[in-house]
């Protein structure tokens, strides 16, 4: 009997429990218990009776009436001003909830819990404000490398997985008063106050890409990557954050990729570098919305007989401000800026106009760039724009670098499926600078390999270099594809080239890029004999003989 009245005792509890947490029973209660208090008090002071002799005394007012309407709203007003004041109360304090809630938002951020830009920045003027005169302090800009690849690869989850992580590595190494905070998708920044000396900021640094060297754990994959870093110092470097902030990210700008890891101190001559880089950027964009960069022209040359079989289409730029720009300086700025499909047609358009000038035996190479053959409808441009100047696809050569290879793999090799497809010839450019493997190599379907400049250039003097381009020479035999140098400055190089079986060449000692106008020059110096229309990709290559040496 006892453990069933202890049941029902819980039970009782429990439905009074949960039944109190609800508004409604509990204004109840207090509506029942505040009758019950004014009953009370109503029989202690006798008012029944008082009352009722009041209203006989005053009969003829209806009083009775009057007091009984009283009665009620002495009860009922009290209940509403109490419940008013609880409902006010309860949002004020919701309101105060999600206005903390609001300035927490706004000062960290929601992935990682970390101070965000615009709190980072507060508390860096904050310490710089607070340094006396011999104080000293660093900012550390950090960037993480191959996140955009990650998420390419793996989706929008991994990649902040490796945010978490990789926060979670930086916090475990900071001192006690060093402030972190994430400043963007794949950066993040470090104040370090009271610095005693530049082996501080530099130790951290060299303990962040210590753990660096631990993969990350994606999707059951380990994934390796870098990190760069860049230092400013104040108060050599400035004394407010914006200018720390930009001065340390000025530092690590030179250095930064994605799979190795550096650490840069900000220097003064980095500010002109930068600069420098934002008027190529703007003119950049001036020179491509008015076609001012230009195709020149390099002569590609079989090494047997020394005759021209084509030329590579070459960027140039002259610029009014600039002067003349370098390819490597204006080509990568405009694939990071997004130019390079609009510069990429524009160009390759002008060299189909210019080559159908050509004679028929000669071939036209243009550069492609990995980001350029992402694009589904670039085969139908290049077909399309071969056909408008009546030139043969037979008579196109795309070049493209190892980097296609190993990013967007299935796309890359079947963009350039379609264009053999069509007649289009494929190279692959500055091959050895260790992107491809050989597998890869394989599977993709290619008629040239260009062997890089680098050891072409030491191909006399360094022994390793000779051995590299011995390998790729074999390697284009035993898969039927023509190879060819480039970079030839010198005979001795070509003597070399030669007698190691190298099928074509192209360099300053056969020619320098000339424009569209100076071709013409070109192929009527030295004719010697005619010769059967070329092929690239053939055996038994025929063309024009010229003699270049």
């Amino acid at each position: 009997m006892d453990m069933w009245f202890d049941k029902w005792r819980e039970l009782c509890g429990r439905v009074l429990r949960i039944a109190w947490l609800r508004r409604d029973v509990r204004d109840g209660a207090f509506l029942v218990a505040l009758a019950g208090i004014a009953y009370a008090l109503a029989h202690f002071f006798d008012l029944p009776r008082r009352i009722f002799a009041f209203a006989l005394t005053y009969q003829h007012l209806e009083l009775d009436d009057i007091l009984f309407v009283g009665f009620v709203l002495s009860v009922a007003v009290p209940i509403y001003g109490i419940r008013r004041y609880r409902d006010f109360t309860h949002e004020m304090t919701r309101r105060l909830r999600a206005e903390r809630e609001a300035r927490m938002l706004s000062g960290h951020d929601h992935l990682t819990g970390l101070p965000n830009e615009r709190f980072f920045s507060q508390r860096l003027d904050e310490h710089l404000a607070a340094m006396e005169h011999a104080d000293a302090l660093a900012v550390l800009v950090v960037v993480l490398g191959g996140y955009r690849r990650v998420f390419d690869l793996h989706g929008h989850g991994a990649a902040d997985e490796m945010i978490i992580d990789f926060a979670g590595r930086i916090a475990a190494l900071l001192r006690e008063g060093a402030v972190l905070a994430r400043v963007g998708g794949d950066v993040f920044a470090i104040a370090m106050p009271r610095m005693v000396s530049l082996d501080e900021p530099a130790g951290l640094a060299h303990r962040i890409v210590l753990a660096m060297s631990e993969a990350f754990s994606i999707n059951d994959t380990g994934v390796t990557v870098g990190v760069s870093i860049g230092i400013s110092v104040a108060p050599s470097d400035g004394m407010t954050s914006t200018v720390l902030i930009q001065r340390a990210q000025r530092a690590i700008f030179r250095g930064e990729t994605d799979d190795h890891s550096s650490v840069r101190f900000f220097e003064m001559g980095m500010d002109a570098h930068i600069d420098r880089r934002v008027l190529i950027e703007k003119r950049l964009r001036r020179a491509v919305a008015c076609d001012a960069i230009v195709s020149h022209y390099q002569p590609l040359v079989s090494l047997d007989d020394n005759r021209i079989v084509g030329f590579e289409a070459l960027a140039r730029w002259n610029d009014d401000v600039l002067g003349e720009v370098s390819p490597e300086a204006f080509i990568p700025l405009a694939e990071e800026i997004g130019l390079i499909g609009v510069l990429g047609d524009h160009l390759f358009r002008r060299a189909c106009a210019d080559a159908r000038h050509w004679p028929g035996n000669l071939f036209m190479a243009f550069n492609v760039s990995a980001i350029q053959l992402k694009d589904p409808d670039l085969v139908d441009r290049i077909l399309a724009v071969a056909a408008e100047h009546g030139l043969s696809p037979a008579r196109l050569e795309i070049e493209i670098t190892e980097s296609v290879m190993v990013e967007r793999v299935d796309e890359a090799r079947s963009t350039m499926t379609r264009l053999r497809e069509h007649g289009v010839h494929i190279v692959l450019d500055d091959f050895g600078t260790g992107y491809a493997t050989l597998a890869q190599l394989l599977s993709f379907p290619l008629d040239k390999i260009k062997i890089d400049r680098r050891f072409v250039t030491h191909v006399v003097t360094d022994r390793h270099s000779l051995v590299v381009i011995r390998a790729i020479v074999g390697l284009a035999k035993g898969f039927g594809l023509i190879s060819v140098a480039e970079g030839i400055e010198d005979p001795e190089q070509l003597s070399c080239l030669k007698r190691n079986g190298c099928t074509q060449g192209q360099g300053h000692w056969f020619g320098q890029a000339v424009p569209a106008a100076g071709i013409e020059a070109v192929l009527a110096k030295n004719i010697t004999t005619p010769s059967p229309r070329y092929r690239p990709g053939t055996k038994g290559e025929s063309g024009t003989v010229i003699d270049v040496g």
